[in-house]
């Protein structure tokens, strides 16, 4: 019952709001939690509020008020003084993200001309996964998971993530950085081919589908003979009528990299000459020595194009050699758009291109209805087999439901102690471990019931009734197991989850159907005087 209080006991949650409209900010938070069932009280601009019910899902509701700067629930005094902890929630249960991201190790493979051992493949995607972990704890995520799914794809879970699109943009760009120079002759060239075949294509823009504008491009570097140590990218400008960006034509580039992230030492967010938002930045000693030499008198006159994950976003003329390791990224950014380049820079490109092949949302209102839901369903199921098993087995059933609560707190206990993730198929394996276990107490008592039948004792009923009954209970139940370890070992997400639950609550059904009732049966056996069994 100790180890189980973090999850079903009081808590107290604290919310840091902003002072300056306390009066609005209470009259929300009284709403949010009514008298009858919490108690609230107001020191300075910290509310703390105490009662039952006060889940992670709650907790990520009340983050997405925008006057509010932090929530913390504080740890229950079980988790100080003994080893419980409170049950950890899937992201059905208290809102928030889920993201499989799978890398793109055939474009790796193309580039450097050769095939990527699976040894290369892990190392790659680790490296990716440490770089992702960094990026999400700038978001401020309480207890994100960021783990490998096999040698080729991450999956991200970010419980009450406040603004997903930033999330999932941060982790979906690559982050490379790379100055390069532009060879005006074949741009040319290739602006004058995309002309010509856009006056073909709808409203004589770039058609938006990658494949196709990839396609385009390759049609292009054909026609006009490009050669191999050039590299045709689009020029990127920004739609009037909209913050997002669009592919406006082709620029051909030299494959060179003159100057790269990892050249690149600070970076931070200012604007240029004209008031714009920039990205400023210094080298390294290595880095300084490349954009001198890609400087210098011998380019004065090129212009060396910012490519941002493979698109170019500006393209400024060489005018002086800039020896002093410090220079701006500028172009047509917005406030969001620099300040994410600058802490990507800062925190190193990743080493894959990374796509996102799953996700999942799910609100935290849409997650404390889940809570409530599965309370409710295993409430009613708890009750409804309690019923039953007194109603048809009298004393015995009463016997059988105290083993079944028994049963259910040893679940919680040990799913807590254990630091498990409790899903929605999490609480489905609860309820039916719930029809399970009962179903040992009934070939226990239909035994029992045939001995008594036969004329036999009840000392003798009894000790007949668990022995002859044991090994049908074990072999079921050990079959399950079997099955249910499978799912453990092979699936994933909601199945494991559904598999880990039901293991668990089959090995404490076991305990108190085989040894916890048939221990209370033992000590009502040997009263002298006991000639009949209430069953």
């Amino acid at each position: 019952v100790l180890l189980i209080l973090p999850t079903v006991g009081e808590k107290e949650m604290r919310i840091t709001i902003d002072p300056d409209a306390a009066v609005e900010q209470m009259s929300v938070i009284d709403k949010r939690f009514p008298s009858t069932d919490y108690s609230v009280t107001k020191k300075d601009s910290i509310v703390t509020i105490k009662g039952y019910g006060l889940s992670d899902a709650v907790m990520n509701e009340i983050k997405t008020i925008p006057w509010v700067s932090a929530v913390q629930i504080m740890p229950h005094w079980a988790e100080k003084a003994l080893l419980a902890k409170k049950m950890n929630l899937g992201l059905d249960l208290q809102g928030g993200m889920n993201l499989v991201l799978r890398a793109d190790f055939e474009s790796i493979e193309k580039k450097e001309n050769h095939a990527l051992t699976d040894k290369d493949k892990t190392d790659i995607t680790q490296q990716a996964l440490e770089l992702l972990r960094n990026r999400i704890d700038k978001f401020g995520v309480s207890e994100p998971s960021i783990r490998p799914r096999g040698s080729e794809a991450i999956e991200i879970q970010l419980p009450g993530v406040k603004d997903p699109a930033s999330v999932k943009k941060a982790i979906g760009t690559t982050g490379r950085v790379e100055y390069r120079i532009v060879n005006d002759e074949y741009t040319r060239l290739a602006t004058e081919a995309m002309k010509r075949r856009l006056t073909t294509m709808k409203d004589n823009r770039v058609p938006e589908n990658i494949d196709e504008q990839m396609t385009l491009l390759n049609e292009i570097a054909g026609e006009i003979r490009l050669p191999a140590q050039i590299e045709l990218l689009y020029f990127y400008e920004r739609d009037e009528n909209s913050k997002t960006i669009f592919p406006a034509y082709p620029m051909a580039l030299s494959r060179e990299i003159a100057l790269a992230g990892n050249d690149i030492n600070k970076a931070w967010v200012g604007q240029d000459e004209y008031g714009r938002m920039a990205v400023y930045f210094t080298t390294t000693p290595e880095g300084a020595a490349k954009f001198a030499e890609v400087t210098s008198e011998k380019n004065h006159g090129k212009r060396m194009a910012v490519v941002i994950d493979d698109k170019i976003r500006s393209a400024p003329q060489i005018n002086v050699q800039i020896s002093t390791g410090q220079a701006l990224i500028q172009g047509d950014f917005t406030h969001e758009e620099v300040n994410t380049l600058a802490r990507i820079i800062k925190e190193g490109a990743l080493p894959v291109n990374l796509a996102i092949i799953e996700e999942r949302t799910v609100g935290p209102s849409l997650g404390q209805d889940a809570i409530e839901a599965g309370i409710k369903s295993t409430l009613v199921a708890l009750t409804g087999v309690m019923v039953f098993m007194v109603v048809y087995y009298k004393l015995a059933g009463v016997i059988a439901t105290l083993g079944l609560i028994l049963n259910f707190t040893f679940m919680l206990a040990l799913l807590s102690w254990l630091g498990f993730t409790l899903t929605l198929p999490g609480i489905a394996g609860l309820i039916l471990t719930i029809g399970m276990a009962v179903d040992g107490n009934v070939l226990i008592y239909e035994r029992m019931r045939e001995e008594l039948r036969n004329g036999k004792s009840v000392r003798v009923a009894v000790t007949n009734g668990f022995d002859k009954a044991f090994w049908a209970i074990f072999d079921s139940n050990i079959t399950s197991l079997i099955a249910a370890f499978v799912l453990a070992q092979f699936g994933t997400g909601p199945i494991k989850g559904f598999a880990v639950t039901l293991s668990i609550g089959l090995l404490c059904s076991m305990f108190t159907v085989l040894y916890v009732t048939r221990f209370v049966y033992e000590i009502i056996s040997q009263k002298k005087n006991i000639q009949k069994l209430s069953i």
